[in-house]
């Protein structure tokens, strides 16, 4: 059950993808047909890409102490890398 939240986009995009293939492709597989996949594939790849959360800017634990403690509003996110 680990793997499916950890990479639920993936598995997402892939039954979306295999759904969609199916569904286009019934008829024969043509240039336009080709072109709506490539498209569709590039989209979510670029989401996923653009999506995802970078790396911590504050990666050792005085770091974070210190920039809490300064007085200054400060806003905390955890993210997920899945």
């Amino acid at each position: 059950m680990t793997y499916i939240n950890q990479h639920s986009f993936v598995l997402s995009v892939l039954l979306v993808q295999t759904v969609f293939a199916i569904i286009i492709l019934r008829d024969g597989v043509r240039l336009l047909d080709m072109v709506a996949l490539a498209v569709m594939t590039t989209a979510f790849g670029l989401s996923w890409i653009l999506l995802r959360p970078g790396p911590s800017t504050l990666t050792e634990m005085d770091a974070v102490e210190a920039t809490l403690a300064s007085g200054k509003p400060t806003l905390m996110e955890f993210q997920s890398e899945y």
